[in-house]
């Protein structure tokens, strides 16, 4: 009898090893299947770390950017002011442009 009070049917040695060895091969099974498991988990940690690190590096590359289009509207006026010096430079000279 089991703990609950069932009739278990009376096996024979033989069955029992059957039993045993349809069991180790079903570990055996899980076993591989772990195995596969934790290796596609590191490949997928491994994947991860690498995306991690490559939005660390769009962090500081949008930074980058930040500053460089803080700069861009005084270098255009700074620029703008250039062409209009040399185009009035240009006109008081005689305004000559060649072909």
């Amino acid at each position: 009898m089991d703990d609950f009070g069932n009739e278990l049917p009376a096996l024979t040695a033989q069955q029992v090893n059957e039993r045993f060895d349809k069991g180790s091969e079903r570990m055996a099974a899980i076993e591989r299947e772990l195995g596969k498991t934790r290796q596609e988990l590191h490949e997928l940690k491994q994947q991860l770390t690498d995306l991690l690190e490559f939005f660390g590096a769009m962090k500081g590359a949008f930074k980058v950017f930040h500053w460089l289009g803080l700069l861009a509207r005084p270098m255009a006026a700074i620029v703008a002011l250039g062409v209009a010096l040399a185009a009035a430079w240009n006109a008081a000279r005689g305004g000559v442009y060649p072909k």
